[in-house]
């Protein structure tokens, strides 16, 4: 072994924890925040936001809706670009609400799902519900431009005057401030490299900023920064010149004070373009564009009837992409009078008042077919020729699904999540260092690293994370410790065996590797199910849970081995302090082979009291699966009110209602179900029954799904379980080589085992079924298919060494080796899992409750249950094993 204390390994390793580090630092930064000093954060520093983990709505608060498109009176073909059409849409007005953290996407042909932190119900479906606005304007002239704003510049440099120097200026003085402004703007607006435009503010910026801070006790302001003029926050002067991406809220904000809308004429008003473009050609520093555009409208957008984006054959522009417009009825005569009357000038298409692209009129077009030229690549072409058409939406969208989680939950959810998720990792870290001793800290150490290692890589990917996905995080770093105990049994072994602490470490991690590895990659192929096939939280929880579990491959096997042997290199140590775990797991001699009948008759009763209570008792289905509406409501007291509820809803004529206690949570919550109505007043007619009733109580979570999606999550739910079976069968039958079937065949018949009893323990206990259950189902299958493999794998090391000969024997003894590491990964597992299901909250109690049971099943299942099977497979099929 090298003795080196430090060499690439290590330096990878540093590195690796350095940039974690440096990439985690935006999510600290962001969520540390709440609330509105949260929002007004990431709408000043917008590219801080974008390298921080997203907070789904269930942390964040906010609405979700999934609209689908009418397809009454649509032809196939038109659906893929309808939605396209929707998209465009909704993302220009979320852009230009400023929100923070959209999601926005589509799914399948002909959905689109958005998720709004921080908006309402009603403000969320008055964003993404309204008629789309397609309008054609002129750009003011440019003297109008300076003129204005010169009138704005005027105006703040005056009000900085008043407020800091306390001293009246005069027009005079001011006016010539605000030209020297203007002409420093127009002096600077070519040419500029990317350094200038990044590194040198304004001077006026410079010392507006200076006398914004002498003065910041001032109370009355006219823009977000005193003093400072707009036409500083220029990068290039002029009309449809750029505004850096952190200037942006601040220079809406000042357009907004109600002195600068009075400078503004009637007849103009200004327009930001939509997204960021590039401030010159091959720059990589990326503006919004700001216009002053003549307020009245040239045409609208019902008078397009096509546009298509498509690259020029010929000319001079020939390789060059344009779109090509064509006009409809009577709008090829309108917008021949408006080429005609513009001449030179330059033409914006806005898109619910923003302005998509603004191109220069060259010529009369008299017939109602134009070209678009000048744009910067086949991508920009598409987005322009999609609004363009969807002047005429050929299908409306309706509304599907909503859910919407008021901000005081999402708090609660996060304060719940986390805290439950750090009490139980810390009674890991604590078992798991009285239990290994140095082994069990340096694991303590590797866990830790694997939790900034996973924040780290959900960063990069700008991944969204959901109670669930906190609940899969933490259940994948408890579980990332099994490796550990893996490694740690396998030096023990090799250590009574005579070997040397530096030998004994290095063959535990050898013949570790291959156990390690099966078993993690079983788990993240369940999990990559979930990200699949998954929606919403789920899907947040499938990716947490994939992620996790790949880097805990990183930390087991590099880390921690590094550690090991830095402390073995640092004295030349023959000893190590792995601690001797309990007498009575080391030394077990279970008969389980002996008692496989007894076992199999155990789980025999199970499954049948499982069917049996499944058959009569049912599921208590949630939303997710029957459609419907479920309102979460609040008291701040301690009493119980699930009869008041149910009273004063009957009183009101609501009928049809369920009314639930949701436990494990610090509040006093109930959830209130029932199927969809079309009521549109009807969350207010249930606010003045509860009113009238005397309850105070507040409504802070609602949703609404469809029965289409519950058709579809039911069905999904039992797609994902059967892949997953499906999954882990083809991949323990290839890694097992022609031995394998046997093996497979075993593991999926101990996945069938568990999944069964585990139905029959979530009907029993009426707990809620949900998409965050079906999470909790599969995850349990990849824990105990990881439990199962790892015993597999002793298996087929000790036939390779005693031979097929005495089989039985050989499982029974492979069994017992194994068992120490199976108590101990259940334990450490455990306690997560425990903590998750008292103290994690209503939304992920259920899940917690589910992998208890699941661990504790899986855990007989993976030693009582599989064993046998594979030994009858063999004694069925000689070439089974």
């Amino acid at each position: 072994m090298n003795k080196k204390k430090f060499g690439m390994r290590e330096l990878i390793i540093l590195l690796v924890i350095v940039l974690s580090a440096y990439t985690v630092w935006p999510s600290i930064q962001v969520h540390t925040k709440k609330g509105e000093e949260k929002q007004t954060f990431l709408k000043e520093n917008p590219k801080i936001g974008s390298k921080s983990i997203n907070f789904g709505l269930d942390l964040a608060g906010g609405t979700a809706i999934t609209l689908e498109i009418d397809k009454s009176n649509v032809k196939g073909d038109d659906i893929k670009d309808i939605q396209e059409q929707s998209l465009e849409i909704i993302r220009n007005r979320v852009d230009q609400y400023g929100l923070s953290e959209p999601q926005i996407s589509p799914s399948g042909d002909d959905r689109i799902v958005v998720e709004l932190a921080g908006v309402d119900d009603s403000t969320a479906k008055a964003l993404v519900g309204s008629t789309a606005k397609l309008e054609f304007k002129i750009l003011a002239e440019a003297e109008k431009f300076t003129q204005v704003v010169g009138l704005i510049d005027q105006y703040l440099t005056r009000q900085t005057t008043d407020i800091v120097a306390d001293s009246a200026a005069t027009d005079s003085t001011a006016k010539d401030s605000s030209v020297a402004k203007v002409d420093s703007a127009k002096d600077t607006t070519k040419a500029l490299s990317d350094d200038e435009l990044l590194g040198k503010a304004p001077a006026a910026e410079v010392a507006a900023t200076d006398s914004a801070k002498d003065s910041a006790a001032v109370e009355a302001q006219p823009a977000s920064e005193v003093g400072v003029a707009l036409s500083a926050y220029y990068m290039s002067f002029g009309n449809g010149g750029f505004i850096a991406e952190e200037n942006v809220e601040k220079v809406k904000k000042l357009l907004a004070t109600e002195g600068v809308q009075k400078l503004i004429p009637r007849d103009v008003a200004f327009a930001f373009g939509s997204g960021l473009e590039p401030v010159q050609r091959d720059s990589k520093i990326k503006a919004k564009r700001l216009y002053l555009l003549k307020r009245r409208a040239e045409m609208a957008g019902d008078d397009v009837v096509d546009a298509r984006p498509y690259r020029v054959s010929d000319g001079v522009s020939a390789g060059e992409v344009a779109v090509s417009l064509k006009f409809g009825g009577i709008g090829p005569k309108k917008f021949s009078a408006v080429t005609a009357a513009n001449i030179g000038k330059q033409m914006a298409i806005v898109l619910d008042n923003q302005v998509i692209s603004a191109p220069v009129i060259r010529d009369r077009i008299p017939n109602g077919e134009a070209q678009i030229t000048g744009l910067d690549d086949m991508a920009e072409a598409n987005r322009l020729s999609v609004v363009l058409r969807a002047g005429a939406l050929k299908a409306p969208m309706k509304i599907i699904e909503s859910r919407s989680v008021g901000a005081t939950l999402g708090e609660e959810n996060i304060v719940q999540g986390f805290g439950s998720g750090a009490i139980g990792l810390i009674l890991c870290l604590v078992f798991m260092v009285a239990y290994y001793r140095l082994g069990g800290l340096i694991a303590s150490f590797g866990m830790v690293i694997n939790t900034l290692v996973t924040a780290a890589v959900m960063s990069v990917f700008n991944a969204t994370l959901t109670l669930p996905g906190i609940a899969g995080f933490i259940l994948v770093v408890g579980m990332s410790l099994d490796a550990n105990v893996i490694i740690y049994e396998r030096i023990r072994e090799e250590l009574k065996n005579g070997l040397t602490a530096r030998a004994a470490v290095a063959k535990g991690y050898e013949r570790a590797f291959g156990a390690i590895l099966d078993s993690n990659l079983t788990t993240v192929l369940t999990g990559l199910i979930l990200y699949k096939i998954g929606t919403g939280s789920v899907k947040g929880f499938g990716l947490t849970l994939t992620i996790g579990i790949l880097t805990s491959l990183f930390c087991a096997i590099t880390v921690t081995r590094s550690i090991l042997d830095w402390k073995l290199a640092k004295r030349d140590a023959t000893t190590l302090s792995i601690g001797g775990g309990f007498k009575a797991i080391n030394e077990a001699n279970l008969q389980i082979i002996p008692n496989r009948r007894r076992f199999g008759l155990v789980s025999l009763i199970l499954i049948v009291a499982s069917i049996a209570f499944i058959a009569i008792k049912g599921f208590d289905f949630s939303i997710d699966f029957t459609g419907g509406q479920v309102y979460t409501v609040q008291y701040q007291d301690s009493e119980k009110h699930e009869k008041d509820l149910s009273k004063a809803l009957s009183a009101a004529g609501i009928s049809g209602t369920k009314v639930r206690t949701l436990g494990g949570t610090s509040a006093n919550s109930y959830q209130i179900s029932m199927r969809a109505s079309d009521d549109a007043q009807f969350e207010v007619k249930m606010a003045q029954a509860f009113e009238k009733a005397g309850q105070k109580c507040e409504i802070v979570a609602k949703d609404n799904v469809g029965p289409t999606i519950g058709k579809e999550l039911r069905f999904n739910a039992i797609l994902s379980v059967i892949l997953a079976w499906l999954g882990i069968l083809i991949y323990v039958w290839f890694r097992f080589g022609k031995f394998g079937l046997g093996f497979g065949v075993a593991a999926v018949l101990g996945l069938v085992h568990d999944t069964v009893i585990t139905l029959g323990f979530i009907s029993a206990f009426g707990l809620s079924f949900d998409g965050a259950l079906i999470a909790s189902l599969l995850t349990m299958i990849g824990y105990s298919v990881n439990d199962t493999i790892v015993n597999f794998d002793r298996i087929r090391e000790n036939t390779a060494v005693y031979g097929s000969s005495n089989f039985a024997e050989t499982i029974n003894k492979s069994m017992n080796q194994c068992f120490s590491r199976t108590m101990v990964t259940s334990l450490t597992t455990l306690f997560v899992c425990v903590i998750l299901a008292v103290m994690g909250g209503s939304s992920i109690r259920d899940f917690g409750l589910v992998q208890c049971f699941g661990i504790l099943i899986g855990t007989y299942s993976s030693v009582c249950i599989c064993s046998p099977i594979v030994l009858w497979w063999s004694k069925r099929f000689k070439k089974g094993v």
